[in-house]
């Protein structure tokens, strides 16, 4: 059954907005910043003119008042959501973040100017997306029952991983020897959108020029960006991938050879030396 309705909506904490649609098309802009994930199938953004496609395994996030259009186009319903949590929560909690206790005491309504990165992201390494991985099913899938405590509750926790994501990426993108603040952002969306692109593809054949291609950078351009942002190569980045991944099979007693098929590895024997050449590491 198609819908597309708020859950939650609190002038403090923000808003919840679930959706199953099979076919939209929709332009807008918000006065607090956004999450949006899916659940199930494809949603396609267009965030201040930069496409983004937002399937299960990632999700956006966006500044307020950015302009923002979706669509979707599919056989069956696309199950969605979106998280607006309030632009003055997400002030405070920066607060929290950034000053001292008695700052915060002697001014304790003091407001700094909060600018969040849209960008792409993948769920298993951001606290956004970890949090939401965990507790989004049972709190929207079954609201009923869920009472306001918990959506308020769920609010909080979720403006302060949106705050903790984003002063570890300011970090990173200081790294970035560029003076430009509005060039490193563009340089992160691009990058960390291939990086979501690895998190999915891993097990394929990659080429680095193709990498290099789909973050509209040179090859050197794009491996001293990604090492600066993420603290390993492309390569290093997917073999960890890799890695990690064949050793979930060969704890549950799959051989060296199916770990290695399933994993991008030539053969048992490579995957072999890579795991004991890492662990000497």
């Amino acid at each position: 059954m198609a819908y597309l309705k708020t859950i939650y909506d609190s002038n403090s904490m923000g808003k919840v907005v679930l959706s199953s649609l099979a076919h939209i098309d929709s332009d807008s802009s918000s006065e607090n910043p956004s999450v949006k994930m899916v659940f199930s199938g494809v949603e396609h953004y267009q965030v201040d003119g930069r496409p983004y496609v937002v399937t299960p395994d990632r999700f956006i996030v966006v500044d307020n008042d950015a302009q923002v259009a979706l669509s979707v186009d599919s056989d069956d319903e696309v199950k969605g959501a979106c998280f607006f949590p309030a632009k003055n929560l997400l002030n405070e909690v920066a607060q929290t973040r950034r000053f001292t206790l008695e700052r915060l005491l002697d001014f304790p309504f003091e407001h700094q100017k909060l600018s969040i990165v849209h960008a792409m992201f993948s769920y298993q390494d951001s606290r956004v997306g970890n949090f939401l991985r965990q507790q989004a099913p049972h709190a929207l899938l079954e609201p009923h029952q869920s009472m306001k405590g918990d959506y308020e509750a769920f609010m909080a926790r979720l403006a302060e991983c949106i705050i903790d994501d984003q002063l570890e990426l300011e970090g990173r993108l200081r790294q970035i020897p560029t003076a430009k603040k509005a060039t490193k952002q563009e340089l992160y969306r691009r990058v960390a959108a291939v990086k979501a692109l690895l998190d999915e593809q891993f097990t394929q054949k990659i080429n680095l020029d193709n990498l290099a291609k789909e973050a509209h950078l040179s090859k050197y351009h794009f491996m001293r960006t990604f090492k600066a942002l993420f603290h390993l190569s492309p390569y290093q980045y997917l073999l960890r991938l890799r890695l990690n991944k064949a050793r979930e099979l060969l704890a549950l007693d799959y051989s060296y050879q199916e770990a290695s098929d399933l994993t991008g590895f030539s053969d048992g024997n490579n995957l072999r030396k890579a795991i004991k050449k890492m662990a000497v590491k």
